[in-house]
């Protein structure tokens, strides 16, 4: 039977690069719906309730915003993955991500699938700029990333790679941050798709049974 991977448009080219084991069919929600996670939650519990007859539902998000929180499933179990977000995801384990944040706090981490799918820095800024002047504009910017010390770009050996690396290039010069990058590790991203998910990393949720916050867990240190 197939197996069922809903999942952000963030990871999109990631996920489509893995050579599944088994019959997958892919959904991907736009990443935009992050900004308003009462949507988000919505449409992917629109998306579960018409899960029918597949083997089993990934649902590749974290707990997004609270966004995966109550959600519930269908007549087809559910698979998550026991994350805050899909940062852990790209980095390859929830303790990579956690050496990354006790390491320096204050980064804002891109990666290929960002910069194409959310609101582009570079552009907003534009926009507000040519609205509003020079000077509202960099206070703008000044208010929204104050508190962010760095970029950190995660290499996914994404095809327009090169193109949002220097994106991001110029959102650290943009927000006066200093400019790092390191390499994705697909191997949480593989599991997702071929296994095995076992419960360290993925919460399974029976048919007809709600996704709880707490089982995402807050100081959960294991790869």
């Amino acid at each position: 039977m197939t197996v069922k991977i809903i999942a952000c448009e963030v990871m999109k080219e990631e996920l489509l690069a893995i050579n599944p084991n088994h019959q997958v069919e892919y959904e991907f929600i736009p990443m935009k719906l992050h900004l308003y996670p009462q949507k988000l939650h919505k449409e992917l519990q629109d998306v579960l309730d018409l899960c029918l007859g597949y083997s089993k539902v990934i649902l590749a998000f974290g707990l997004c915003g609270g966004a995966a929180k109550n959600l519930k499933a269908s007549e087809c179990a559910v698979i998550i993955p026991r994350v805050h977000d899909c940062l852990p995801i790209l980095l390859g384990s929830k303790r990579r991500y956690e050496n990354f944040v006790n390491e320096e706090k204050g980064t804002f981490y891109l990666s290929c699938g960002w910069m194409i799918s959310e609101k582009n820095i570079l552009s907003e800024h534009q926009r507000v700029f040519k609205m509003y002047g020079e000077k509202k504009a960099f206070r703008i910017l000044d208010r929204m990333y104050d508190s962010y010390k760095k970029v950190l770009f995660i290499h996914t050996a994404c095809t327009v790679e090169d193109v949002t690396i220097q994106q991001s290039k110029e959102i650290a010069e943009l927000l006066n941050l200093s400019y790092h990058t390191t390499q994705g590790n697909d191997a949480y991203l593989q599991k997702i798709v071929n296994g095995p998910w076992d419960e360290d990393h993925f919460i399974h949720i029976a048919p007809f049974e709600t996704i709880e916050e707490e089982l995402f867990g807050i100081c959960d240190m294991r790869n």
